[in-house]
């Protein structure tokens, strides 16, 4: 075979131009394909930012749910008020009393039918007692946003009662992540929480990336954004906050109020301001309720860990006590339901009640609320 037929034999550039292009199109959609099935079988890069766009930045409320579609068995409308498709109620209804619950994840809760809202309407129904519950809970909410949260809502929704949950983490939001950030009008209101620049640049910078409609090209954009300075920077300071989130409540008591008594102050003037918001509206104060769900800290007596005090919800009886406003501390209920075994009513290395704790809490609750709804 002479030079000239070797020569003919050899592949064009266009050729081999192509065949890489091939490959590169069948490796490509090889990577495409793993990402969008590692994110529906457990994510190594999470490229949907479930988590986050749920929520988007607000100037009065911090952080809001995102209306519209349903997000792991969530499902908000514009107020932020959770929709249940199916609530129970007796035949025997005419009208139902309007409850507005507020609180954060503890009231947010998981699927419909396991929050705590949902589970009171349904234990009150069979004992044919009438009731329409709005659950303006959300993650993170703190008597700070419940001010002008109920601004917002009172208008719209026009309740009969009110339930406030408040418990530890309460403390910490109010003092650390919402102080500096909010809004007073002349009259000295608390009237917006705003966000926080650097929750609005995450969320400016998740918001490019998923403009990406291939996998692939937002797992580039990742890299080369500044997505991963900002996520890592900000993990730092959640992890700071994990660590001093419950610092109070690890105290003995008297060393608590000492440390913290300005903190204390604040968190308790943001109490009454949400009696004094109600107020302005005439609500009849005898149709509001601050309650506690204890954590596993409060139960556990220090087994495994410190054991709880009760500083932070003294703090909100002193000033339901000074309003004539009911409360209601679920913990010797509780006590006495989870029978020494407080942990089988908790997830596993999480704060929150598990669906076997959220039933026992909201039928305590239910129990209080019974004969106010009765009357």
């Amino acid at each position: 075979m002479n030079k000239h037929e070797i020569a003919k034999k050899k592949p064009s550039v266009a050729v081999v131009l192509a065949f890489y292009v091939i490959m590169a199109l069948v490796v490509g959609t090889g990577i495409e394909i793993i990402l969008r099935l590692q994110q529906i079988f457990g994510s190594a890069y999470e490229l949907e930012f479930t988590s986050l766009i749920n929520q988007s930045p607000s100037d009065i409320l911090n952080h809001v749910p995102n209306a519209g579609g349903a997000t792991s068995g969530r499902k908000f409308d514009q107020y932020g008020v959770r929709q249940y498709s199916t609530i129970e109620r007796p035949k025997i209804c005419e009208r139902s009393p309007r409850i507005l619950f507020l609180g954060d994840s503890f009231m947010e809760g998981y699927d419909e039918t396991h929050t705590i809202p949902f589970i009171i309407t349904k234990s009150l129904a069979k004992e044919n007692i009438c009731v329409e519950p709005f659950n303006a809970g959300l993650s993170s909410y703190s008597p700070a946003i419940f001010v002008p949260q109920l601004r917002i809502l009172y208008p719209i929704i026009k309740p009969n009662y009110i339930i406030i949950d408040i418990d530890e983490t309460d403390f910490y939001d109010d003092n650390v992540r919402y102080k500096q950030f909010i809004t007073r009008d002349a009259l000295g209101r608390n009237i917006a929480v705003k966000s926080g620049s650097g929750y609005r640049e995450v969320m400016a910078e998740v918001d490019a990336v998923r403009a990406q409609n291939l996998y692939i090209m937002r797992l580039i954009k990742i890299q080369f954004s500044k997505y991963l300075k900002l996520i890592n920077s900000t993990s730092g300071q959640r992890a700071g906050e994990n660590a001093a989130i419950f610092e109070l409540s690890t105290l003995d008591a008297d060393s608590a109020r000492a440390k913290f008594k300005e903190e204390l102050s604040f968190f308790k003037s943001n109490i009454q301001e949400i009696i004094d918001a109600l107020k302005e509206y005439n609500f009849d104060l005898d149709h509001l309720m601050f309650i506690r769900h204890p954590h596993l800290e409060h139960l556990s007596g220090g087994a495994g860990g410190p054991a709880f005090n009760n500083v932070i919800f003294a703090a909100v009886k002193e000033v339901a006590a000074a309003n004539n406003v009911k409360i209601y501390d679920s913990l010797p209920d509780l006590q006495a339901a989870f029978n020494g075994q407080p942990e089988a009513y908790y997830f596993k290395n999480d704060m929150h009640l598990n669906f076997k704790g959220m039933d026992a809490y909201s039928a305590a609750v239910s129990a209080q609320l019974a004969p106010m709804l009765a009357k």
